[in-house]
């Protein structure tokens, strides 16, 4: 059990800076997200548990992101403590090569990778597919009924709302308020537009105002109060009633969070197995519309000329019906303007139907491509984690400082380079100037084989790496 004794040393230097930096890197992104999108939840009036879950959802893309950021951190911060504390020089006295060194962080790296490629393909797609659809019914719902006192409210379609004085959440009738609360209104006065014939307003000593979210509508009970209607038609004549008490129910169901369900799922919201699945369906698809096209330009050229020219054998009852062309000497001045329209015509339209069919061709092409670029992501940013750690372990060698500010300045950096790389890539991939392939692996293979270099070179020599210039914040300290 003495030879574990080592990696089991090495690993538990790097738990702590792990936990540490996942846990920042996720805040760092939650706050972001926090920042972006909380104003605008809140301005909508949606309860509190609709905001956690929203939050929670993206919980998912951000761990995905922050899980290789937080490997690549910890391993510059430990090795670095370890180097700046000359225990990586200890270990190469008595014989501990550089690579034996690194090994158990790699192995624990491949673990941690697997992990994420099971939970980018088992738990991110629900989450971004639940967290999209429930983004889409926050977009649907308008903000809540906020009304101010002698301040005309206006956000109803067709209808408008003043009232003089008001009292929130109170017990209306003696009984408990509604969860949205009800409002005591004191000298109300509402215009109702909704019939086009008639124009009536309403006003009222007193009233509740509550938001059913049952009925999916605003409604007011009013007291001691008159309506006054006037009828477009009949402008002569003026309709006034008085009331003691009075429902008005104002639809507003667009007010109210109606959760919805999908059973369409984006790219990222599918698994690689469901992506795999639709590529070949498109690759299928794809075949059938090549296939198609060449019978169908086939047998155009089997009629105009008597041959296909080896695109498609044409089908026997049109080669059977080929009739070759008379002669042009032998026909009228009319009957060959005929034939060279019906030949024109038939050429434009061979050329729009194949126009058409590489058009389709072209869509799932593209539809193909974002699919792989999505299918590579799944399993490259994982496998950044090892990437990560071969990056990392010479850098924190040569650095030499444990701190926070050395390993999440160069974890930071080195992570929005290849971040940067992927955006990138799969701009590129989806312009169609490179494969999918080559977008989503070329940054683990630029920066792994830079990592085997400097790895190389640490367990050859003992190389340090002044890195005071580029953690220039700290030097003023």
């Amino acid at each position: 059990m003495t030879r574990f004794i080592l990696p089991r040393y090495i690993l538990r230097e790097h738990l702590g800076p792990f936990f540490f930096g996942f846990a920042v890197i996720t805040l760092i992104f939650l706050l972001n997200l926090v920042f972006r999108e909380l104003s605008r939840m809140l301005s909508k009036g949606l309860p509190w548990n609709v905001v956690l879950e929203f939050f929670a959802l993206n919980l998912a893309w951000i761990i995905a992101l922050a899980v290789p950021m937080a490997v690549l951190m910890a391993t510059l911060m430990a090795f670095g403590r370890l180097a700046a504390d000359n225990e990586i020089t200890a270990m190469k006295a008595s014989g501990v090569s550089i690579y034996r060194i690194v090994t158990p962080i790699l192995f624990a790296a491949s673990l941690i990778a697997i992990g994420m490629i099971w939970f980018n393909n088992a738990v991110l797609p629900d989450f971004n597919h639940r967290a999209r659809i429930l983004a889409g019914d926050i977009a649907r719902k308008k903000p809540g009924v906020s009304i101010e006192p002698g301040v005309w409210y206006k956000n109803i379609p067709d209808f408008g709302l003043l009232v003089q004085e008001l009292v929130d959440s109170i017990q209306a009738n003696g009984k408990s308020a509604s969860s949205n609360g009800v409002t005591i209104a004191r000298n109300l006065l509402i215009t109702d537009h909704s019939d086009p014939d008639h124009n009536r307003t309403i006003s009222a000593r007193r009233g509740y105002i509550e938001l059913n979210p049952r009925l999916g509508a605003l409604v007011l009970t009013l007291f001691d109060g008159e309506v006054q209607e006037i009828d477009f038609t009949k402008m002569e004549e003026l309709r006034h009633v008085s009331f003691t008490k009075h429902v008005l129910s104002i639809a507003v169901d667009d007010m109210f969070l109606r959760r919805s369900e999908s059973e369409y799922r984006g790219d990222r919201e599918k698994s690689a197995p469901q992506m795999r699945q639709e590529v070949q369906a498109n690759q299928q698809l794809i075949a059938e519309s090549l296939k198609a096209l060449n019978e169908h330009v086939g047998r155009d050229l089997q009629r105009a000329v008597g041959s296909a020219f080896g695109l498609v054998a044409a089908a026997d009852s049109v080669r059977s019906n080929y009739q070759p062309p008379a002669r042009a000497d032998s026909l009228t001045a009319v009957e060959r303007q005929q034939r060279l329209t019906a030949l024109v015509l038939s050429v434009r339209q061979t050329l729009y139907h194949i126009e058409n069919q590489l058009a389709i061709v072209r869509s799932y092409e593209r539809s193909n491509k974002g699919l792989l670029v999505e299918i590579h992501k799944k399993y490259s940013i994982p496998v950044a984690c090892l990437v990560f750690v071969i990056i990392g372990a010479p850098l924190g060698f040569m650095a030499r400082r444990g701190g926070l500010a050395t390993g999440g300045g160069l974890s930071l950096g080195f992570f929005l380079l290849y971040w940067a790389s992927l955006i990138g890539g799969e701009d590129l991939a989806d312009r169609e100037f490179i494969s999918p392939f080559v977008a989503m692996w070329s940054a683990n293979f630029i920066v792994g084989a830079l990592g085997l270099y400097l790895l190389r070179r640490a367990a050859q020599e003992n190389v340090t790496m002044d890195l005071t210039k580029l953690l220039w914040w700290r030097k003023g300290k």
